[in-house]
């Protein structure tokens, strides 16, 4: 990485956990790709306590009109608009059925199916938008706060049940790189090259600020039906294509039902 995305990941991590990190020196036009990049991934606020934790670093040398504005950023944050349904439910039939039966389980307690929910959440929005870097930091503030509660053997057996184990072994190689967790930290965890890790972070960063509105459909004067970004549509099916590796039962089913709810927004 980088000094801008090391810095990123610092400010980041104090903010979300409280730990003590050392922020490099930058330039102006650094901090501000930095806050960029806070903007895009919708995690300003947490940045922004990251800095109040590292004020009195003195390479933490923030332009004053760029701080005001991060400062009025932690006041708004933006709904994950690529979530087509609770993260309760799933698109396939069949996982979806196995979901309801654990969810309806009486001897698993609320914080293991809570996590559970975390992890179905952030996979439908890597399905849709990419590494939600949002998400991810969620995942871990909840991992840290409740892991003595966690029933591991319970979830792990949820996540084998529902074919969720590569796209959650990608959630947790992600925490270990970005947010500093121990791998001890999360029993569901498997191994990981280097290698492989790199690739995500890289692919992390070169994400748009890409939103789901951006192929709705619409209905022309031509009677056709066209999406409202030309290219919005191909970059969502290599978006499928490319994760649907890491959990092929359920990302088909999530990229049509993504496809029927952009059909929804065609002018009558």
């Amino acid at each position: 990485m980088n000094i801008i995305e090391r810095n990123f990941y610092r400010l980041l991590r104090a903010g979300a956990f409280g730990t003590e990190e050392q922020i490099e020196p930058l330039s102006t036009w650094k901090w501000n790709r930095l806050y960029q990049l806070s903007e895009m991934h919708d995690v300003a606020p947490l940045l922004y306590k990251g800095i109040e934790r590292c004020h009195d670093q003195f390479f933490l040398q923030i332009p004053a009109e760029l701080l005001q504005h991060w400062s009025q950023a932690q006041c708004h944050g933006t709904d994950d608009e690529n979530d087509m349904l609770a993260p309760d439910h799933l698109t396939n039939p069949l996982l979806d059925h196995k979901l309801q039966n654990i969810l309806d389980q009486e001897d698993s307690n609320t914080e293991t199916r809570t996590a559970l929910l975390h992890l179905l959440g952030t996979s439908r929005f890597i399905m849709n938008a990419g590494i939600p870097v949002k998400r991810i930091a969620e995942l871990g503030v909840f991992i840290r706060q409740n892991s003595r509660i966690i029933d591991y053997d319970k979830l792990k057996h949820w996540i084998e049940d529902l074919k969720l184990t590569s796209m959650v072994q990608l959630m947790a190689a992600m925490m270990v790189k970005l947010l500093a967790f121990e791998p001890d930290e999360l029993p569901f965890m498997q191994q990981v090259t280097d290698e492989q890790m790199e690739k995500q972070i890289r692919d992390m960063f070169r994400q748009k600020n890409s939103h789901a509105e951006e192929w709705y459909f619409s209905q022309g004067k031509d009677i056709f039906v066209h999406t409202s970004n030309s290219s919005a549509m191909m970059w969502s099916v290599r978006r499928s294509a490319k994760y649907f590796k890491y959990y092929p039962a359920e990302t088909m089913t999530n990229f049509f039902t993504s496809f029927a709810h952009s059909l929804s927004h065609i002018e009558e």
